[in-house]
């Protein structure tokens, strides 16, 4: 499964998706919660379950949509650049396309020099079919099992703790611990500053508890 997720799936993909769950973790906790003051164990994981199970596939379509829409997107740039007047009219098309941070570190000269060379490769390829592949499907399904795995452990405690109030309490400090387990390889990802991305991380899971203590969860 590890391997599937990673094939489908880049680190910064996974990183956003792993983030996304355990933020929603947090928020349904504490909306479930709120629905269900005298509710025991079962009837919490249930709901809580439920909801990041429910996200997960909703996320997982988003995916899926997503690549649909960006490979439309591409298409669409294709053509406009193929049907475009004038050469210098198709350049121009390419550069508010690439133009960007990183090509700021690049001359005039240079930037032309590439956008040439997408355009004289643009002209001898066929514009993509626009349709769903099985890869798009597939990284849906990815985004999916991300998600219930790294939001399962948040609601373990409802199926081992007895005591409701107590089974919230650790299901958000395991969710606060998965966050700033998180950060911390989030900096490793990014070359940043480790603890403190995931001080940060865990900052904002915080927030989230207090805030859901404070309405009553």
């Amino acid at each position: 499964m590890r391997a599937f997720i990673q094939r489908y799936l880049d680190p910064a993909d996974r990183l956003g998706e792993i983030l996304f769950g355990l933020i929603m973790a947090l928020g349904f906790t504490g909306a479930v919660r709120l629905g269900h003051e005298e509710a025991d164990n079962r009837a919490l994981f249930i709901g809580i379950f439920g909801c990041n199970l429910a996200w997960a596939i909703v996320d997982g379509v988003m995916y899926v949509l997503t690549a649909l829409f960006e490979r439309g997107r591409k298409a669409r740039l294709f053509r406009e650049v193929l049907r475009a007047p004038s050469e210098e009219a198709a350049l121009q098309r390419i550069g508010q396309e690439l133009d960007g941070p990183l090509m700021e570190l690049t001359t005039a000269q240079e930037r032309g020099q590439l956008h040439r060379w997408i355009l004289a490769i643009l002209r001898r390829e066929q514009p993509a079919t626009l349709r769903l592949h099985r890869e798009d499907l597939l990284g849906g399904v990815a985004v999916a099992l991300v998600i219930v795995l790294a939001t399962f452990p948040v609601v373990v405690p409802y199926l081992v703790v007895s005591k409701p109030n107590l089974a919230v309490r650790l299901s958000h400090l395991i969710a606060m611990t998965l966050l700033f387990l998180l950060g911390a390889w989030w900096g490793r990802v990014v070359g940043g500053r480790s603890i403190r991305i995931a001080s940060g991380l865990t900052l904002l899971g915080v927030t989230l508890v207090l805030i859901t203590i404070a309405l009553g969860g």
